[in-house]
């Protein structure tokens, strides 16, 4: 699949978060190049890490959620590659569902919640070509079901 190989312009996430990010994902696509997924996974992981811990305080709402997908999405591709539906859902399901809570999060400044709203097609796509192959993952079919034609009306509960 890896459809998130990330090969452009390199999304600031904060001037303390942005190198690791980078290094981790360049790191995690060299493996993914040559077939260790394991040692893939495990940048990715901490990709995920970075960008989550940076997610709503960077400086640019669109890289910083880009950051995120990214992340999540290569991880997933690794998953399946070491075929791992369950744990490839989970990352697929993550990601949407941090998306999801994004958009309806009254403490996130409004270029946060439009930017989680503009990559949630992103993530919905990708949720959806997952569950046409494993139909019976009851997180995949529950996340699919979020509204995402917009940000929710109330506030999602944590």
């Amino acid at each position: 699949m890896q459809t998130t190989m990330h090969t452009g312009p390199w999304p600031p996430l904060a001037a303390e978060g942005h190198t690791q990010w980078r290094v981790a994902i360049q790191r995690g696509n060299r493996a993914f190049g040559q077939g260790d997924y394991v040692c893939a996974i495990h940048h990715y992981r901490y990709a995920c890490t970075i960008a989550d811990t940076f997610f709503g305080r960077a400086g640019d709402a669109d890289s910083g959620v880009a950051a995120l997908v990214i992340a999540h999405h290569n991880l997933a591709d690794a998953c399946e590659n070491l075929r791992l539906p369950g744990q490839q859902g989970c990352q697929l399901c993550t990601v949407h569902e941090r998306l999801y809570r994004a958009m309806g999060d009254p403490c996130l400044d409004e270029p946060w919640r439009q930017a989680a709203y503009r990559h949630s097609r992103r993530t919905y796509a990708e949720l959806a070509r997952y569950a046409g192959r494993h139909p019976k993952h009851r997180r995949a079919l529950a996340a699919l079901a979020l509204d995402v034609a917009g940000p929710p009306s109330a506030p999602p509960l944590h």
